[in-house]
C-alpha cells in the first residue's frame, strides 16, 4: 500500500502543472459563460433575434431550436457544455497514453520496475493518479461555473450545476482508459494518442450529426459522445448512461492493466504490435 501512495502522489505531483493549467482554464471560462448570460439577458431582444438568425441545421448540431436555446439549461448546453468532452478530452488522451508508454518508449520502465514497487502498485497507482488530476480539473471547472451564481439569473444551485461535470467525469475516464489501453496494443504512444483523439473528435461529430441525419443515429449509440448529458435537472439523469461508462472505462483499465502484469512490454524504441496475431512477444522478468 505505501508503495501504490507513492506511485500515486509522484503521478499527482508531476501532473499538478497541468492539473492548475487546465483547471484554471476551466474555471475562466465557467465566470465568462456566466457573466455572458447576464449580459445578454440585459439585451433579450437582440439574443433572440441573433439565435432566430441561426439555421435550424446549425442549432440542431448543438441539440437546441431556437426556443431552447433561450432558456438558461440551453444558453449553457449550446455555450459551454457542448464541446466540454472534447476539449477535456485533450488532457485525457494525452495523459492516457502516456501513462505507462511514456516512461517505456524513453527507456525508463525497467529501471522504475526495478526498485521493489510491483507492478500491481505501480500501473494502480499511476493509474488514481490519473483520476485524482482529472477529478481535480473538473472540480476548479465546476467550482468557476458555480462562483457567480449567486448574483446570475440562471437560476441553478451549486449541486445542480455539477451533474453536468458528473457527466463530463464519466467521459474523461472512457477516453482516458481508450488511451491507455491502446497504448498497450499499438506500437507506439503516439499512434495510442493519435487513434484515441480519431475517435473522441468521430463521437463528437457523429453524435452532433445524429440530430441532422436520422441515418447516424445507430451509428452515434456506439459513441462515447452520445451518452454525454448536459443536464441541469436532478430528475432528467440517466444514471444507466452514466455508470455505463464508467464501467466501460473500468473495463478497459482492466484490460490494460493485464496486458501489464502479462509483461509483454516492448523494448525501448522496438515499436511493435500488442495485437495478439501481429505480436512479437518479448518477455521481460
Amino acid at each position: 500500500m505505501n508503495r501504490l501512495w507513492t506511485t500515486f502522489r509522484y503521478t499527482f505531483l508531476s501532473l499538478l502543472g497541468q492539473v492548475l493549467g487546465w483547471g484554471s482554464g476551466l474555471a475562466v471560462y465557467g465566470l465568462l459563460i456566466v457573466a455572458m448570460y447576464e449580459k445578454m439577458g440585459a439585451q433579450k431582444e437582440q439574443l433572440e433575434q441573433l439565435i432566430a438568425g441561426y439555421p435550424p441545421e446549425f442549432l440542431a448540431f448543438f441539440g437546441g431550436d431556437a426556443n431552447s436555446l433561450l432558456t438558461p439549461a440551453g444558453f449553457l448546453g449550446m455555450y459551454a457544455f457542448s464541446m466540454m468532452p472534447v476539449i477535456v478530452g485533450i488532457f485525457a488522451v494525452i495523459v492516457g497514453s502516456g501513462l505507462i508508454a511514456n516512461d517505456e518508449e524513453r527507456g525508463r520502465l525497467d529501471l522504475i520496475l526495478a526498485h521493489p514497487i510491483g507492478r500491481n502498485a505501480f500501473f494502480w497507482g499511476r493509474s488514481l493518479g490519473v483520476l485524482t488530476a482529472a477529478s481535480a480539473i473538473l472540480f476548479l471547472g465546476w467550482l468557476g461555473f458555480c462562483l457567480l451564481l449567486g448574483s446570475s439569473s440562471l437560476g441553478f444551485t451549486w449541486g445542480e450545476m455539477a451533474l453536468p461535470f458528473l457527466s463530463l467525469f464519466a467521459q474523461t475516464l472512457v477516453y482516458t482508459t481508450l488511451a491507455l489501453l491502446l497504448s498497450m496494443l499499438l506500437p507506439s504512444r503516439s499512434l495510442a494518442a493519435m487513434t484515441s483523439g480519431v475517435v473522441m473528435v468521430a463521437s463528437y461529430f457523429i453524435s452532433s450529426l445524429a440530430f441532422l441525419d436520422e441515418k447516424m443515429e445507430a451509428v452515434s449509440k456506439l459513441m462515447p459522445y452520445h451518452y454525454f448529458q448536459m443536464t441541469l435537472s436532478f430528475n432528467e439523469v440517466n444514471l444507466a448512461w452514466l455508470f455505463g461508462l464508467l464501467a466501460a472505462g473500468l473495463v478497459m483499465t482492466g484490460i490494460a492493466w493485464l496486458r501489464f502484469i502479462r509483461r509483454d512490454i516492448r523494448l525501448s524504441g522496438e515499436g511493435s504490435w500488442r495485437l495478439p496475431f501481429l505480436q512479437k512477444s518479448h518477455k521481460v522478468y
